[in-house]
């Protein structure tokens, strides 16, 4: 691992430790360590160390506009949950403001957009219709799990953005993921918890579907655009905070029928390792050293992208090698996923070939937004991170 990440390492560990071991930054790292400290979006904690660089009053100018982008975000946020209460439409928090609470100090968490998540589905064109009538402008966007909507203040003229999820996360290629998330997060299944924020009580997911929707939230990040180190933050500020109230057992169980705990295990591991996370949390869950110092790197390098709108076809399994032969396989996987009837009849199989070809060059240029090649570079791309955490397999084979 490169120095400069070493050191910006460190300096985050102690943030999540409350500790003030000392960190060694020498001047020719200044400039590398402020860029790190940007594009993860982490400029609060990094600034001391910055003290004698030249774009230390830059980087101070920063933290304050956070500081107050922080307070701008929970005004929007309380004012648009009181909104919705007041018609009788109960929505759960995610992420935002919640997450901020677990930090030593909230407003140094950057908070962007509102999430919100409405379990009822016969609730949403309930909730559309309110927030159009109060000034809230439904935006035009592709996506599986939410709808988009921008609200502008009268008085400031500052806009917010307001993601409205009738899922949790977005689909997935494979099948029983998108069964088993739904099922968690299922009016039937799902229990509400409360959260004071600032002497508001907020809905939020119960601790063990809080972690479960974390990690999937990563998941989304990691194959599309990265999710840089903030994530792991919140998951240990998280799990330290809600420690006891969490069953890990239900975690692994869900992880293993979703076949994500590979990733589950690498993110643990690397938030013991490089955030400080206590081994007492899931003392039972390990993963790989070095696969770990592969993983923290590769997300370093990724930076903090926030987006999980897909332009990237992600596979079913992970691949040793991508080629010719793997386009074909992962195409036949899709066949049955799309036809997961019919694909039990091979006489079939070439005709559903067909449609399923034809819907993937479809959903290549309306909703990725791309072209056929540069799909397939992608798919080969995330392959490389697919095959490093195992996504949607469970065995080492």
């Amino acid at each position: 691992m490169e120095q400069i990440y070493q050191t910006y390492l460190n300096i985050i560990k102690n943030i999540c430790t409350d500790s003030n071991d000392p960190v060694s930054v020498t001047p020719e790292q200044l400039p590398a360590l402020a860029n790190l400290a940007q594009e993860h979006c982490t400029v609060p904690f990094v600034l001391p160390c910055l003290r004698s660089a030249s774009l230390y009053p830059s980087m101070k100018h920063q933290v304050k506009e956070m500081m107050l982008n922080y307070y701008q975000i929970e005004h929007f946020t309380r004012t648009t949950v009181s909104l919705l209460r007041e018609n009788h439409i109960d929505c759960y928090l995610l992420k935002g403001l919640s997450l901020a609470d677990c930090y030593p100090v909230p407003e140094y968490r950057k908070l962007g957009d509102l999430d919100l998540y409405l379990a009822e589905p016969e609730t949403l064109s309930q909730a559309q219709a309110v927030l159009e009538s109060n000034g809230y402008i439904l935006q035009d966007e592709l996506s599986d799990h939410h709808v988009t909507y921008y609200y502008t203040f009268p008085k400031t003229g500052r806009r917010f953005i307001l993601e409205l999820h009738y899922r949790v996360v977005g689909q997935y290629q494979y099948s029983r993921t998108n069964e088993l998330v739904d099922l968690v997060y299922s009016p039937a299944q799902l229990k509400k918890s409360s959260q004071m924020i600032h002497g508001y009580s907020y809905t939020v997911l119960p601790p063990t579907e809080y972690v479960f929707y974390m990690i999937h939230h990563m998941l989304k990040h990691y194959l599309y655009s990265g999710f840089g180190i903030r994530l792991l933050c919140d998951f240990t500020f998280y799990l330290k905070r809600h420690e006891s109230e969490i069953d890990f057992d239900q975690i692994h169980t869900w992880c293993r029928e979703s076949r994500i705990s590979h990733l589950y295990e690498i993110i643990l591991e690397s938030c013991r390792i490089y955030l400080g996370l206590p081994d007492s949390i899931d003392p039972q869950t390990h993963y790989d050293t070095s696969d770990c110092q592969d993983f923290i790197t590769q997300i370093l390098k990724d930076g903090d992208m926030g987006t999980d709108v897909s332009q990237t076809l992600v596979g079913s399994s992970s691949y040793q090698k991508v080629n010719l032969f793997t386009y074909f396989r992962e195409g036949h996987v899709q066949m049955k996923v799309r036809f997961p009837k019919a694909s039990h009849f091979p006489i079939l199989w070439p005709v559903l070939w067909v449609i399923t070809f034809v819907c993937f060059i479809r959903n290549t240029y309306k909703v990725r937004n791309t072209t056929f090649l540069q799909t397939l570079r992608n798919f080969k791309k995330s392959n490389q991170k697919t095959k490093l955490v195992k996504i949607f397999e469970n065995s080492d084979s």
